[in-house]
């Protein structure tokens, strides 16, 4: 990922989710750790060693799923301060 951002030194980064399927998070679940937390990480590291502290016109988009968000609902969009609503058994609380 540095390499890839020293070369090319993006003013923007549109990160989609990369594990979306919830019902193959339940048979293998450090699958989605891995491409969804660490990979989301790396980006967000790569993108702070590029921009070296200089986040002006530097634009992080993170497009996620239902899974973590929830459905839509009346509203039609979520914010920054929306609350996750995992959709997923992982997610769900009991009680």
């Amino acid at each position: 990922m540095d390499e890839l951002f020293e070369t090319h030194q993006p003013d923007a980064v549109i990160h989609l989710a990369a594990e979306s399927h919830v019902d193959r998070s339940i048979h293998d679940p450090l699958a989605f750790v891995q491409t969804n937390v660490i990979g989301t990480a790396a980006l967000l590291n790569a993108a702070r060693k590029c921009w070296n502290g200089n986040y002006e016109g530097k634009r992080f988009y993170h497009v996620s799923t239902d899974e973590v968000y929830g459905s839509l609902g009346e509203e039609g969009f979520f914010y920054e301060t929306t609350a996750y609503d995992t959709q997923s058994v992982f997610g769900q609380q009991s009680g």
